[in-house]
């Protein structure tokens, strides 16, 4: 019994070490969390106004030749950008997007996939799976926002879609929409398929297809920019939430463990005075 209540003492200070590491980690989580989403809430308004702009100029404007426009023939490669974090301890953030992406894989044939990984955990399980090619990857970011190395990833996307090295882009990444709540979703960057916007007078200066050929590069860098923020703001949300849900059942675990502490220490005491007073009696007798 002394054994048992021993090692149930060293398992109420191991919970209680551990209840204080996800503590700390959801509130470094929040603290993270916090810091991108003031980024991201503060470049989704300029995103969403660009697209709709473009959308209107696009549906104003004549046919216009450009690079980013143009619809191919014969779609031979595939580019799939996949998101992931760099760190783990994020709940089922991570396979929610392999899942998908590994889906859509499925879907367009894996021969015609070129994947391009962001985060360590997406590029550790496709090159652990070896069923599709992965022709680079970006790790390191933990979450932060980092204009050089966003700047990077979309000038490599838009860089193999103009050399002709892949028909098209996609991105599998958490989008975040109200209230914290993500969902993994598949979305093409490149080709950009104009969707009819509204017929709007503009009074253009320099004229309609030069704006446009200064406008679709920016709007594919904010667009990935966008992207990539969301991503990192969906990721400190699923680990504040991980880390919370770790930190109660910690505490529901170390009140289960202290309660049956106290019923062996009960018990352990009317054992010892059961044993007194039978000592006390037999002295008697």
């Amino acid at each position: 019994m002394a054994q048992s209540l021993k090692s149930l003492k060293d398992r109420i200070r191991s919970v209680e070490n551990t209840k204080k590491i996800t503590s700390a980690m959801e509130m470094i989580s929040v603290a993270k969390l916090n810091r991108i989403s003031d980024f991201a809430s503060s470049i989704k308004p300029y995103a969403e106004s660009i697209e709709t702009i473009l959308k209107n100029l696009l549906t104003s404007v004549e046919a216009l030749r450009n690079p980013f426009l143009e619809k191919r023939t014969q779609i031979k490669n595939i580019a799939v950008c996949v998101i992931t974090s760099d760190s783990g301890l994020c709940g089922s953030y991570n396979m929610n997007i392999i899942r998908l992406a590994e889906k859509f894989i499925l879907e367009k044939g894996a021969g015609n996939i070129k994947l391009i990984c962001v985060g360590k955990r997406g590029a550790s399980y496709f090159r652990s799976k070896k069923t599709t090619e992965i022709i680079n990857n970006f790790v390191g970011f933990n979450g932060r926002y980092a204009p050089k190395i966003f700047k990077e990833i979309s000038e490599y996307l838009i860089d193999i879609y103009t050399k002709h090295e892949v028909d098209e882009v996609y991105v599998v990444y958490s989008h975040l929409s109200t209230g914290m709540v993500y969902r993994p979703v598949v979305d093409k960057f490149l080709n950009i398929e104009p969707t009819k916007g509204e017929t709007i007078p503009y009074m253009l200066e320099p004229a309609g297809p030069e704006i446009l050929e200064k406008l679709i590069p920016r709007f594919v860098n904010i667009k990935l920019n966008n992207i990539l923020l969301q991503a990192f703001t969906a990721e400190h949300s699923a680990r504040s939430i991980a880390m919370k849900s770790a930190t109660d059942n910690a505490t529901e675990l170390l009140s289960a463990l202290i309660l049956l502490r106290n019923k062996i220490r009960q018990a352990n005491i009317t054992q010892d005075m059961l044993e007194i007073i039978s000592s006390s009696e037999a002295l008697k007798g």
